[in-house]
């Protein structure tokens, strides 16, 4: 993972949430479901994700197109993704008094919110946000230093937890499914190839590239490739 940094609730969303709650004689329908403007939203977080899925680091913006499953039994789309899921928001709000539909609920907060890879298809192809489910993650994209959990195998584009709720996320994602491995590996095979990459400077000219923004965009697996290339500093 890499650590997203959350901004302000986006004006599409806030306007939806302020015009509910203001309703008399009562609010009505202050949850997800009727929120509409979700493709706006969408795009906001793919955005301020630099255009990777907060769970794996696959594209999630236009690129998302060149995603392909070995099988060829599934198909991949961007989505906004609850990092809490949204029946324990609403449970979590049932069991403190509120109502759901008239009280505001976590379901609606955007920093329970971000843009994921949503796999499609044969169930033996799912991870990440399709794998989670309803289930709580140890390890969230938007705590800080969560990069620092996890170590990535360049070998075969394997990753390891470095602590017991790395481990369990990784568990609860699938981010060792093959496929995320093989991804994963021909990204780290094309920017660390030992024939062009051999000196200190080569490796910390990758390092600088995974940081580096071109339109707004980090390169895919940006985090993963990072965090190999530093290991050889």
């Amino acid at each position: 993972m890499r650590r997203i940094v959350k901004n302000q609730t986006p004006e599409c969303l806030q306007t939806f949430i302020n015009e509910q709650l203001g309703i008399e004689p009562e609010p009505v329908n202050v949850n997800y479901r009727c929120f509409r403007a979700k493709a706006d939203l969408l795009a906001i977080l793919t955005a301020e994700q630099f255009g990777l899925c907060g769970y794996t680091g696959a594209p999630v913006d236009e690129r998302i197109s060149n995603l392909k499953s070995p099988s060829g039994q599934a198909s991949f789309r961007n989505h906004i993704e609850h990092l809490k899921c949204q029946a324990t928001c609403r449970q979590e709000l049932t069991d403190s008094g509120g109502e759901y539909g008239k009280d505001l609920c976590d379901d609606l907060n955007y920093f329970n919110m971000i843009a994921a890879v949503e796999v499609r298809g044969a169930e033996n192809e799912h991870f990440g946000a399709v794998k989670k489910r309803d289930l709580p993650l140890a390890v969230l994209p938007t705590q800080g230093e969560c990069d620092e959990y996890f170590k990535f195998r360049e070998v075969d584009g394997g990753i390891d937890g470095l602590n017991e709720d790395a481990e369990k996320s990784i568990s609860v994602l699938d981010l060792d499914h093959d496929t995320l491995k093989g991804w994963r590996k021909s990204a780290v095979d094309a920017w660390l190839d030992p024939e062009v990459i051999q000196t200190r400077q080569d490796f910390e000219a990758v390092v600088q590239e995974m940081e580096a923004l071109v339109e707004e965009k980090l390169p895919e697996y940006a985090f993963v490739i990072g965090s190999i290339a530093k290991e050889y500093l």
